[in-house]
């Protein structure tokens, strides 16, 4: 097998083939999935899956990302959520917010945006006993 091989580990015991946004097809709207998705076109609006994304070289995708997993080489134009592991490939671009649990940059790699690693634990709050929660919300 050539290409990625990061992800070995079968997905709830299932081995079907993956969703392969092929070179020169673009996509436009809100793709959702649960198993692995690979893209080597271009991909506009918003992409989750619950199995692994793998994003070629030549892929760009305008739209907010979310996978259990994602090796990317291509560009994305948005934010990115990965539930475990996301590798940054040397070819490639994100221009947005990245969430891991885990993630590898190659060197090369071109990253904007905010890097949020490991889980995420908010504090404890104190409380007083006189503490009330107040929310101010206001319309545009």
């Amino acid at each position: 097998l050539g290409g990625f091989t990061m992800f070995q580990k079968a997905t709830n015991g299932s081995s079907s083939q993956p969703t392969i946004i092929a070179r020169g097809v673009t996509l436009e709207g809100n793709f959702q999935g649960q198993g692995d998705v690979s893209v080597e076109g271009h991909v506009k609006g918003s992409l989750i899956t619950t199995g692994s994304l793998t994003v070629g070289p030549e892929a760009v995708i305008e739209a907010e990302v979310k996978a259990a997993e994602a090796s990317v080489a291509g560009t994305i134009q948005g934010n990115v959520t990965v539930t475990n592991r996301c590798e940054v490939r040397a070819t490639a671009k994100i221009i947005g917010d990245v969430t891991a649990q885990v993630i590898a940059i190659e060197a090369g790699a071109s990253l904007q945006g905010r890097l949020t690693v490991g889980t995420k634990t908010p504090e404890p709050r104190r409380s007083l006993g006189t503490e009330r929660n107040v929310v101010h919300a206001t319309a545009s």
